[in-house]
């Protein structure tokens, strides 16, 4: 399967593994961030592999790597990446860099894995000059981020509108606080979120309201 260049700056090299799981390259101005590391099948060329021929096809230079949230079917390969791209920051909350699922992908400290630990609920970097956003917000798991680039959000395995979850990892108020955090942040990033992409490739929105989204997604569990 081709790569799918779904909105500009924003392509999906595949959908890996048995999940189904998405790997990601955000792109502007001669730089990328690769966002997610999933398990392959024995069958699939590795998503580093394809991840590290996109961007030297493309004449792209990987500045950072970011996971939605830590739980298998997103950080798998995450050792394997940074192998392959040494040169790149790897950026994570503290949440998920200690979450335990990281400590057995890595079979050691993840600590030592990461550039950049944030303690914070908002990250901010940039794409050759483009602004690029990750904001700590956990509704599918403790460790969820979500990413922020070139009008659109990246929602990891969040469920939207007036679906429930899928786990309840998350205690249901802390979810709306979640959702209700992130409201804010976007408002006072004064930043116009109008496509919602879901982290496996599966679910793409275009044109949404985002803060009405949001609204719905308040669902009590």
């Amino acid at each position: 399967m081709a790569a799918r260049n779904i909105a500009p700056g924003f392509t999906i090299l595949k959908r890996f593994g048995r999940f189904k799981t998405a790997c990601w390259v955000l792109h502007h101005g001669g730089e990328a961030a690769i966002v997610e590391m999933p398990p392959h099948e024995s069958t699939e060329r590795p998503p580093e592999t394809a991840a590290l021929n996109f961007c030297k096809r493309h004449r792209l230079q990987p500045r950072y790597c970011l996971l939605t949230h830590a739980h298998y079917d997103h950080s798998a390969a995450f050792g394997r990446f940074r192998q392959a791209f040494p040169r790149a920051r790897f950026v994570g909350h503290r949440a998920l860099v200690e979450d335990p699922m990281m400590g057995r992908v890595l079979g050691g400290d993840p600590r030592r894995a990461f550039d950049e630990v944030l303690d914070g609920t908002t990250w901010r970097g940039s794409l050759g000059g483009e602004p690029l956003y990750v904001l700590y917000a956990p509704k599918h798991s403790w460790s969820d981020h979500l990413v922020i680039f070139r009008g659109a959000m990246i929602t990891g395995d969040w469920y939207l509108r007036d679906l429930q979850d899928c786990n309840n990892l998350v205690a249901p108020a802390e979810k709306i606080r979640s959702i209700e955090r992130v409201q804010a942040q976007v408002r006072d990033l004064g930043y116009h979120v109008h496509m919602l992409f879901a982290a496996h490739g599966n679910h793409l929105f275009y044109d949404v309201d985002f803060q009405q989204v949001m609204e719905e997604s308040k669902v009590r569990h």
